[in-house]
């Protein structure tokens, strides 16, 4: 039961700090909600494949230091967790000082999907 919670837990923690809120209008306070869950759901659609390939590079060696046991598949999960947070607090940490991913790899999501085009 204990670990069930903490897992749960642990994916809670992953959907906040990958949480991408976008405002109402330039300097305004107000989060729209329903765009920030499409710009949210945007980028873990954008970055899990990135947090799968470090986690699967880090299994294969957490695997190899344990002799060649497989791990199971809610350790697996809790590392893939684990790269998640901390890659999304890096990246929200790093936008929130001024500086947009998006705009870093040239892409232009207004052109992609009316969420980020508010």
């Amino acid at each position: 039961m204990k670990e069930r919670l903490t897992l749960i837990l642990s994916i809670v923690v992953y959907l906040l700090c990958n949480l991408r809120l976008t405002t109402v209008s330039a300097g305004d306070l107000e989060a729209n909600l329903l765009a920030s869950l499409k710009a949210t759901a945007w980028w873990l659609l954008y970055t899990a494949p990135f947090y799968a390939g470090i986690s699967l590079l880090m299994i294969v060696f957490f695997q190899a230091m344990a002799g060649g046991a497989k791990l199971p598949w809610e350790r697996r999960l809790r590392v893939f967790l684990a790269v998640g947070m901390i890659a999304g607090v890096v990246t929200s940490v790093w936008e929130n000082m001024g500086f947009s991913v998006w705009k870093h790899l040239g892409i232009s999501l207004a052109s992609y999907s009316p969420v980020f085009a508010v």
